[in-house]
């Protein structure tokens, strides 16, 4: 039996991950909105049959056409850790959530039968779960059966860990959920990050993909501790500060800033050194680790953990690591970040050479050539794969998230998406696992 054509509208388009899933499906988009000028752009090139308009908020709702799936990832900077947690209080995006009920309340009887949402995983926590419950209580208020589940890539072969909330919903008076299940997670050890990787491809011209000499000596400083780290002993499954290895200031019952001078000059700071002057400010800005200057009487729980079981590796394994050291002194140069260690590859050989490695604000991280960790608005191009010498080409990214796009090049350009649209990779909606979800969704409908 032929299924029919469903038509949708895409909000909060991005670059179209909802779009391609579903015209996958063979489904029909009949309207669209981006609040990028670019973005939007660059939609209209790859989806010239779909209008799209710009702000949400300056739309008028009467004018969008009738639909059968509202879909989209509506702003998540609100609920994100990453942003300030305002939730629907933040009046530029938090309340973006409440034009997708207008849609609906405008629409009244011919209201979409399939509701098809993204947002970050944190949005089911925020303000003690409040948020959420409005959520569910509007769409349910407006006779839609909710479901929710938080799904990753990864879970589905494709190399990327990216957990993301999905909401979907159907019309009661259509059958509602009665039968729908999410999609079943797949055999993750067939998930490797060679999936993606072309071992022919071209790089787009100007394209950056290869580390400054200081990321290179930061990795072979690394490498080398890592490999030459006694084999009888269990690697740390912390993030490894190693401004803590001979350091004594306060952190348990006090802090540098909750001190008096004099109690200070009596302590070590980053690396064992010997504390010297009479300006506390100047004191702490020289001799104490960044995470650790702030005015506080007290640090965090997770803070004082990770200081603690720093320095107590540094007094296990202290004559290893002061040889290291010295027989290394490169590290003294290094950025402040890069002198910190995520080693997240517990059981595997302590090589760099098999595993994937990001540079971030805590740390050098390196994990096992599984999956890539989520790519991020700030740090989407910043996956490096030891075995190819080479970051991930923006070809590579759009596999990660299940993308085909015809105008790739445009977005590195920056004709289309300034900056080689690196961002826009990191807001965008995984392509392949939309598609899961929504054919259960929509063949679930179907049935009923």
């Amino acid at each position: 039996m032929k299924k029919n054509k469903l038509k949708f509208i895409d909000l909060y388009a991005g670059l179209g991950g909802f779009h391609q899933a579903l015209s996958k499906l063979g489904h029909k988009g009949v309207w669209a909105s981006e609040f990028n000028v670019n973005l939007r752009n660059l939609y209209k090139k790859n989806f010239p049959g779909t209008p799209i308009e710009g702000d949400i908020f300056k739309v008028n709702m009467e004018e969008i056409p009738n639909h059968d799936i509202i879909c989209g990832g509506f702003p998540c900077q609100p609920f994100s850790r990453a942003g300030k947690m305002l939730g629907f209080d933040d009046l530029n995006k938090g309340n973006h959530f409440f034009k997708i009920l207008e849609i609906i309340d405008i629409k009244k009887e011919d209201a979409p039968k399939y509701i098809l949402l993204e947002n970050v995983e944190t949005i089911l926590k925020h303000n003690n779960r409040e948020t959420f419950k409005v959520i569910e209580k509007e769409l349910e208020k407006r006779g839609y059966d909710i479901q929710k589940k938080i799904v990753s890539p990864h879970e589905f072969n494709i190399p990327h860990h990216r957990r993301r909330l999905f909401i979907v919903g159907v019309r009661k008076d259509l059958g509602g959920l009665n039968g729908f299940k999410f999609p079943i997670p797949k055999d993750l050890t067939r998930t490797n990050i060679s999936s993606i990787i072309d071992s022919n491809f071209v790089p787009l011209e100007g394209e950056r993909l290869y580390l400054t000499k200081e990321k290179n000596e930061v990795i072979e400083f690394w490498a080398k501790f890592i490999s030459s780290f006694p084999k009888e002993k269990k690697l740390p499954g912390f993030p490894i500060w190693s401004h803590e290895w001979g350091a004594t200031y306060p952190f348990e019952f006090g802090t540098p800033q909750s001190v008096s001078v004099t109690e200070l000059k009596r302590c070590k700071g980053n690396y064992g050194a010997i504390i010297k002057g009479i300006n506390r400010e100047k004191i702490i800005s020289k001799f104490i680790p960044r995470y650790a200057q702030k005015d506080l009487n007290r640090f965090p729980d997770w803070k004082i953990s990770y200081i603690k079981k720093n320095r107590e590796f540094y007094q296990e394994n202290k004559k290893f690591i002061d040889d290291f050291l010295i027989d290394n002194p490169a590290y003294r140069e290094f950025e402040f970040s890069y002198q910190k260690l995520e080693w997240s590859c517990q059981g595997s050989a302590r090589t760099f050479d098999d595993k994937i490695i990001q540079f971030r604000p805590s740390g050098l991280r390196v994990k096992k050539d599984n999956w890539t960790p989520a790519l991020t608005t700030i740090r989407t191009q910043n996956v490096y794969i030891p075995k190819l010498k080479r970051k991930l080409s923006l070809q590579e990214i759009a596999k990660l998230q299940s993308m085909e796009l015809k105008y790739l090049p445009d977005i590195y350009d920056g004709k289309y998406v300034p900056n080689g649209g690196y961002k826009a990779f990191g807001n965008a909606v995984n392509v392949e696992v939309v598609r899961l979800i929504a054919e259960k969704l929509l063949n679930n409908g179907e049935k009923n």
